[in-house]
C-alpha cells in the first residue's frame, strides 16, 4: 500500500532524563532529532499529515499516543519516537509491508536481536481505539501494554542503526559516530 493515507503522531514529549537534555532539539551534525525524525517521515510516507506530541502530551508514549488518537481521523496512524534519526530503513520496510487486510493491526519493525520497535511502527487507527478503551488512563503504562495484543506484521530490519534509539550519551555519541561514518 504506498499511497496509504497515514497520520504519523512523532513523540517528543518524553523527560529525557537519562540523556540530560531535551531529544526533540538535540543536534547530529547541525540538524535536530525532529528534523530527522520529519525527513523520515515525509521520505518514507510523502502523503502522510504530521503532528508533533510534545511536552503538553504527558504521561509517557502510550499516554500521549491515545490522546493524540483524537487529532486526527486516518485510517492508519504512524508512531516515531523523536531520538530515531535513522528509522528511513525501517519505516520505508513498513510502508512496503502494508497491506489493507482488515485483519492485519499493526506493522511493527523487529531487530537483529528480535526486539519490537513500537515507537517506529503503523496500527490501524480502530485497533488503537479499541485497545485504548481498556484503560481510562495510560499514564505511566508501557507503549507495549497499549498495543502488544495488536495483530501485527513483524518486519525484520537487518540494519541494526535503522532502530537505534538515543536515550543516553553513550546512544547520542554512537549515534554521531554513525553519521559520521555513513557520511565521510
Amino acid at each position: 500500500m504506498h499511497d496509504v493515507p497515514v497520520e504519523f503522531l512523532i513523540l517528543t514529549g518524553g523527560a529525557a532524563a537519562r540523556l540530560g537534555q531535551d531529544k526533540a532539539s538535540t543536534l547530529i551534525s547541525g540538524r535536530s532529532l525532529l528534523e530527522y525524525a520529519r525527513d523520515c517521515v515525509a521520505s518514507s510516507f510523502p502523503s502522510a499529515q504530521t503532528r508533533v506530541l510534545g511536552p503538553e502530551f504527558t504521561g509517557g508514549p502510550a499516554a500521549a499516543v491515545v490522546s493524540g488518537l483524537v487529532l486526527g481521523d486516518s485510517e492508519f496512524v504512524g508512531a516515531l519516537a523523536v531520538d530515531m534519526p535513522f528509522a528511513r530503513v525501517a519505516m520505508a520496510a513498513v510502508r512496503q509491508a502494508m497491506t489493507p487486510r482488515g485483519e492485519i493491526q499493526a506493522w511493527i519493525p523487529v531487530d537483529v536481536e528480535g526486539r519490537r520497535q513500537w515507537l517506529c511502527a503503523v496500527y490501524r487507527r480502530s485497533a488503537l481505539v479499541s485497545a485504548a478503551e481498556a484503560r481510562s488512563d495510560w499514564t505511566g503504562a508501557s507503549f507495549g501494554a497499549l498495543v502488544g495484543s495488536l495483530a501485527c506484521v513483524e518486519i525484520s530490519v537487518e540494519q541494526d542503526v535503522s532502530l537505534l534509539d538515543i536515550d543516553t550519551p553513550a546512544d547520542l555519541q554512537r549515534a554521531r559516530a554513525e553519521w559520521h561514518d555513513h557520511h565521510r
